[in-house]
């Protein structure tokens, strides 16, 4: 299927002007199912029964699995590849996520990916109270009048279950004292990826030296205060590129490279191809990419 390109990723409405929505997963398809697109909300995506297939995020592939929770946030580039599962999709807005109570923080640990992958593998007894949750929100949105406060309340305590278990996976792989900074050092980079900040300014923001900021990173994440920004500043790159009308030039400034050569020779050494070949490939070129970047 073609589209026309905008200034923006096609944005998929979720929410319909409502503060939540859950629904069906192997119901749920609209036009733009069939290609990459982004959600005007958060989306928690429950696979429950899959026949395989992949679930591409932001031009990285990740299986479709049973009881495989996907986490995204607004703005994420996204597409399901097979549309053969079975599960539910529980969808909500920025503002209702702070009406909600739950901290920035938690919400960023959540929804962010600092550990490579979007997504929660559920436990028998957390798959238990997640499903019955979505129960309740299910049977709350069909009164009526749905009460928001009580919708509030359901989601507050299913992302609190879902925060528990990302602690309970990443103390796996970090120690909490080390983890807390690198999801700090993970959204100081979402803010400010586009000034192509030094190390030196994230550790002295983060009360550290560069150099144990940096062994931090490679012991726990297996990558680099320079790569962590490389690697977000390549994911913006493809989504204005793919999805955007802009010219490589303009995408360049946009994202805070003054010549736009010198952008041109970086996204070249890490997609392993140049924007403009990108561009001219469609999404078929796109995922290649991201399954064989440049070494």
């Amino acid at each position: 299927m073609k589209f026309s390109r905008t200034e923006q990723l096609p944005i998929q409405d979720l929410l319909n002007q409502k503060a939540l929505t859950v629904m069906p997963l192997e119901t749920f398809a609209s036009e733009l199912s069939e290609v990459p697109h982004s959600h005007d909300a958060y989306m928690i995506m429950y696979v429950k029964e899959t026949k395989g297939g992949h679930h591409l995020i932001d031009f990285q592939r990740y299986p479709l699995e049973a009881d495989r929770v996907f986490l995204l946030r607004p703005g994420q580039a996204h597409q399901r590849e097979s549309r053969q599962e079975k599960g539910v999709l529980v969808s909500f807005s920025e503002k209702f996520l702070q009406a909600a109570g739950v901290r920035t923080h938690d919400a960023f640990v959540i929804f962010s990916s600092v550990y490579q992958h979007p997504y929660l593998d559920l436990p028998e007894k957390l798959k238990t109270v997640f499903e019955e949750l979505v129960h309740l929100m299910i049977r709350e949105l069909q009164e009526p009048e749905p009460s928001e406060p009580i919708l509030s309340r359901y989601l507050y305590i299913l992302l609190q279950y879902l925060l528990r278990e990302c602690h309970v996976q990443i103390e796996k792989l970090t120690p909490v004292r080390h983890s807390e900074r690198l999801f700090r050092l993970s959204s100081l980079i979402e803010s400010h990826y586009k000034e192509h900040r030094s190390i030196g300014f994230y550790a002295d923001a983060l009360s550290i030296t560069p150099k144990h900021l940096n062994s931090l990173c490679r012991q726990y994440l297996h990558t680099t205060v320079a790569d962590m920004q490389h690697e977000r500043l390549l994911v913006e790159s493809k989504r204005l590129l793919f999805f955007t009308s802009l010219s490589v030039k303009e995408i360049a400034h946009q994202l805070g490279f003054e010549d736009a050569s010198y952008f041109v020779r970086f996204f070249k050494r890490l997609a392993g191809l140049t924007p403009t070949q990108l561009r001219g490939g469609g999404s078929k070129s796109t995922i290649l990419a991201a399954e064989s970047p440049a070494s």
